[in-house]
C-alpha cells in the first residue's frame, strides 16, 4: 500500500513506514573476488607487480563497496509517480511467481527495482533468477542444516545497536582460518555456509523489522587486527570470495549502511589513499578505513555508537560482544535492541 507524501510530491510505502529497506546484519565481502582475479591477471607481467597487486586484492573487499549501500529511509520508501507506476507493473508481473508472502511486500519488491534503476524488465529477470537459485540450492531449508562446527570456527559478533537503532556487527577477520577449511576439502561446504549467513542475516533483519526495530541496515565493523596473508589471503581461498561476491550481488542487494575497517594492515592504507580519489561519492560515504591508530577510529565509532554498545577492543565498555551463534537460538520475538542489551548482561 502506498500513500501520497505532500512534502515530496511522490509516494511513500505505507505498510513499513517504521523501517528502511530489507538489509542484512551479516557483512559481505562485496567485489573482493573480481579485484583479486583482475590483480592476478595484471601481475603475470612482473613478479614484483604481481605481489603488489595481490596485496591490493586483499583489501579490495573494502574498496569495492557498492554505492547502493547508502540510502536513507525517505529515499528508499519514497517513490516518484513514475517509480510508483513501475512498482505496480513489477508487482503484477511477479507476485504470482513468488513463493513467500514477504516477497510480495512492496518493501521487498522495491529492493529489486532500485537495484535495476526501476527498469521493470531488468528487475523481473533478476528476481526470477533469484527464485530459481533459491530452489536449486534449497535455500528455504538452509537454516535447518547443522552448521555448529562452522558457527564456532567462523564467528560473527553482535556488538549492540548504534544511535539510530541499527544493529552493529563486528567481524574478526583475522580469526577466520579460511585456508584450513580449504585444505581440508571443505570449500564447497564453506561456500554454502556463507550463503547460509546471507540468508540468516536477511531473515534476522526481517524479524527485527516485524518487531518494530529500525534494523533495515546494519553497521559493519571489520577488525583486521590479526589479518595475515596465509590464513585469509591464500590463492586457494579466491573461489570462496568469488562465491561471496556472486551471492551478495545477485541475491541480497541493499544490505549494509556503512562499513568500517579498523586495525587495517599498513600496506593497505597508501593503496586506499591512491584509489580514494576515483571512488564514487556514495562509496566514499559508506566506506571508512582506519589503520592501527586506535584513537582515530575509536573517536569515529563513538560519534555514531554509544560506548555501551561496543566491546573494549573497539573502544567501548563491554568485556565481550554477543556471539551470533548464541543469538540464533533466541525466540524471534526477542530480536530487538533492548533484548540484545538484556542478553549481554546475563
Amino acid at each position: 500500500m502506498l500513500r501520497h507524501n505532500n512534502s515530496y510530491d511522490g509516494y511513500v510505502v505505507n505498510n513499513y513506514l517504521h523501517i528502511h529497506q530489507y538489509t542484512g546484519v551479516v557483512c559481505t565481502l562485496h567485489k573482493f573476488a573480481f579485484c583479486v582475479l583482475r590483480s592476478l591477471v595484471f601481475g603475470k607481467f612482473d613478479k614484483m607487480w604481481k605481489n603488489l597487486c595481490y596485496k591490493f586484492s586483499l583489501i579490495s573487499l573494502l574498496l569495492c563497496v557498492p554505492s547502493s549501500m547508502q540510502i536513507s529511509l525517505d529515499e528508499f520508501l519514497t517513490l516518484t509517480r513514475s517509480q510508483k507506476v513501475a512498482l505496480d507493473e513489477f508487482r503484477s508481473a511477479v507476485s504470482s511467481k513468488l513463493p513467500h508472502q514477504y516477497m510480495r511486500e512492496d518493501v521487498y519488491l522495491i529492493r529489486w527495482l532500485r537495484e535495476q534503476n526501476f527498469n521493470v524488465s531488468g528487475a523481473t529477470n533478476r528476481i526470477l533468477k533469484d527464485i530459481q537459485w533459491r530452489e536449486d540450492n534449497d535455500i528455504d531449508n538452509i537454516l535447518k542444516e547443522d552448521w555448529a562446527d562452522f558457527d564456532r570456527e567462523f564467528r560473527v559478533h553482535i556488538e549492540g545497536c548504534d544511535k539510530s537503532g541499527r544493529p552493529i556487527l563486528s567481524i574478526p577477520v583475522g580469526d577466520w582460518d579460511l585456508r584450513r577449511a580449504v585444505v581440508a576439502g571443505q570449500s564447497n561446504r564453506l561456500m554454502r555456509y556463507f550463503s547460509k549467513l546471507f540468508e540468516e542475516g536477511f531473515t534476522m533483519a526481517r524479524k527485527f523489522q516485524e518487531n518494530g526495530q529500525n534494523a533495515t541496515q546494519g553497521t559493519i565493523i571489520f577488525d583486521m587486527g590479526n589479518f595475515n596473508l596465509i590464513q585469509q589471503g591464500c590463492l586457494r581461498c579466491i573461489p570462496i570470495f568469488f562465491h561471496i561476491l556472486s551471492v551478495y550481488e545477485q541475491h541480497y542487494p541493499y544490505f549494509a549502511h556503512w562499513v568500517v575497517s579498523v586495525n587495517t594492515p599498513e600496506f593497505a592504507l597508501p593503496i586506499y589513499d591512491i584509489f580514494k580519489g576515483i571512488l564514487s561519492k556514495h562509496v566514499n560515504e559508506v566506506l571508512h578505513i582506519f589503520g592501527r591508530n586506535k584513537r582515530k577510529w575509536q573517536n569515529f565509532l563513538l560519534e555514531e555508537i554509544d560506548e555501551s554498545q561496543l566491546t573494549k577492543n573497539l573502544g567501548g565498555t563491554n568485556f565481550e560482544a554477543l556471539d551470533y551463534a548464541d543469538f540464533r537460538g533466541m525466540d524471534v520475538s526477542s530480536y530487538t535492541c533492548a533484548d540484545m542489551e538484556l542478553l549481554r548482561h546475563h
